[in-house]
């Protein structure tokens, strides 16, 4: 079964990590904004979650909570699976 935002990476994000950024226009909690297969960011498709997973990915966010090899596995395996919501 693939992936899925809703149960297998939302629940990753907490509420301090939504709150902080979404003033900065990144929607961790909106599986809209996250699966939206639009470029941006310096990529050819779904440029926003690339791009949150570019900074998972090198430890700067969440600031004072990095995400384990495990969960940045299950990241990729959502981005592999095809960004479903």
């Amino acid at each position: 079964m693939p992936s899925t935002f809703a149960n297998d990476i939302a629940g990753k994000f907490r509420p301090t990590d939504i709150g902080c950024m979404a003033p900065k226009g990144v929607l961790l909690g909106s599986a809209d904004w996250m699966c939206d297969p639009a470029s941006g960011h310096g990529f050819d498709d779904h440029g926003n979650a690339r791009r949150v997973h570019a900074a998972l990915k090198q430890g700067i966010m969440p600031p004072d909570h990095k995400w384990s090899a495990e969960w940045l596995d299950t990241y990729e395996c959502w981005m592999a699976d095809g960004f479903n919501p």
